[in-house]
């Protein structure tokens, strides 16, 4: 077929949108597929299984091609799971909150409590839970101390806090107001 790849990172599709059957089942137009999703951003093993099935790749091929990426570090979901971590920590996020997303997006449980919780230290909350709300309740002044309270507590909670730390801290900032 001249003009038509058969393998590369947009596979020959039918005309139905199904892929071919050698492509479907070869690992390098799986292989190659991975890395055109790749280029954007970083995706755990999970995601990358999820988005070649929905092309139409077969599981083996799936697998071996991630084998392949993961013998070269390209998809090591220990090191997504640390940076995700590192950077929700800088948006405030508390470990719980950490740990529910890396388990949504394919992390193994154990592996994503763990790193949640170095990443985001309990010793370390209430601190990171003032310094959230702090900053926040700037953008609520003018309301009255009930909206405050309202608002500032259904922000945090948000982002993972424990109920009762939010409560002494937003407590303590509204009525200080």
């Amino acid at each position: 077929m001249i003009g038509r790849r058969t393998t590369g990172s947009r596979p020959v599709r039918r005309a139905g949108g199904d892929l071919e059957d050698s492509v479907a089942a070869s690992e390098d137009a799986a292989h190659a597929a991975a890395l055109w999703l790749l280029e954007s951003r970083a995706r755990t093993r999970l995601e990358l299984q999820q988005r070649l099935g929905r092309r139409g790749f077969e599981a083996g091929a799936i697998e071996r091609a991630l084998d392949r990426l993961s013998a070269v570090g390209l998809v090591d979901d220990e090191a997504f799971a640390r940076d995700l971590a590192s950077s929700r920590v800088e948006q405030g996020v508390d470990a719980s909150g950490i740990a529910v997303e890396l388990g949504d997006r394919g992390i193994d449980p154990d592996m994503a409590a763990r790193i949640a919780a170095e990443s985001a230290p309990e010793s370390e909350r209430a601190e990171r839970c003032r310094e959230l709300a702090e900053a926040r309740l700037a953008k609520l002044q003018g309301l009255a101390p009930e909206v405050q309270f309202r608002r500032l507590a259904a922000y945090l909670a948000r982002r993972g806090y424990p109920g009762d730390v939010v409560e002494n801290i937003v407590s303590e900032l509204v009525d200080s107001n």
